[in-house]
């Protein structure tokens, strides 16, 4: 039997949001039925904020939430990316499960627009999202900070295989990602000798690596690595396995990013 919580967002936004969404270390997540947050009233982008730390916090306590926002009055089209942001905030799927039940049709088609529903599954009725509370989103996302540290591309590489079993990656697909986090992270604390961020995200049929680094010197040539040169084999080997990849170049460093098939 799922557990019920009244949330009226008025009250949401009066900067009280209880202890136990300010507790350094959240408790231990429960493992029992889906909780049903009921909320009510208008959603703006003043009590969002409030949203986001409420619904977090409820998700590193339960399992599974259902979002019923069938009684909200959207004042903002942008606060509904307060179930994206309570998510990201929470951690990943398959630890973090929101659903959102949305009967009002308009709303439903805003959170389809927003992109919002590719993230958190967006259900006519209560009944419905909990009955699909389980199921993965059509995007699931992972992301990660490393330091300089020899032992950062093999945390990268541990990070990325166990999101891809949690995701259902097939084992090319898997070993693929493998290859290019530990490349890539490699020449982020060797050669760029810079922190890095990992970001991974399955989205139907693709799994999507980037990793970002904080290194202005442009990258080699992925095919022209001379037979003793210490760097671009790792690139090579990158293009070798992704179906696509390329390079983002920022003020302040760049991100590679690659792309491989999934079933």
């Amino acid at each position: 039997m799922d557990t019920r919580i009244e949330l009226p967002l008025q009250k949401a936004g009066d900067g009280v949001t209880g202890t136990w969404a300010q507790d350094p270390e959240p408790p231990e997540r429960s493992l029992g039925p889906p909780v049903v947050v009921t909320l009510s009233g208008p959603l703006s982008e003043t009590t969002a904020h409030a949203l986001v730390e409420r619904l977090s916090a409820l998700l590193h306590r339960h399992r599974a939430v259902v979002a019923d926002i069938s009684g909200i009055e959207l004042a903002h089209s942008g606060a509904v990316h307060a179930f994206t942001e309570a998510v990201a905030r929470a951690g990943e799927w398959p630890d973090v499960r929101l659903a959102v039940a949305a009967p009002d049709l308009t709303t439903a088609a805003l959170l389809v627009s927003s992109r919002v529903a590719e993230r958190v599954p967006v259900h006519p009725d209560v009944a419905t999202a909990l009955a699909h509370v389980d199921d993965r989103p059509d995007l699931v996302r992972g992301w990660w900070h490393f330091d300089v540290d020899a032992r950062a591309p093999g945390d990268a590489r541990q990070h990325v295989r166990r999101v891809c079993g949690s995701w259902a990656v097939d084992e090319e697909a898997r070993e693929a990602a493998e290859i290019v986090v530990t490349e890539l992270v490699t020449n982020a604390v060797e050669h760029a000798e810079s922190a890095s961020v990992v970001e991974v995200e399955r989205r139907a049929h693709l799994l999507r690596l980037t990793v970002r680094d904080f290194d202005l010197a442009p990258l080699p040539e992925a095919h022209l690595p001379a037979p003793t040169s210490p760097r671009g084999r790792g690139l090579a080997m990158v293009a070798a396995v992704a179906t696509a990849w390329g390079v983002e170049t920022h003020r302040d460093g760049k991100t590679v990013w690659a792309e491989m098939a999934t079933v």
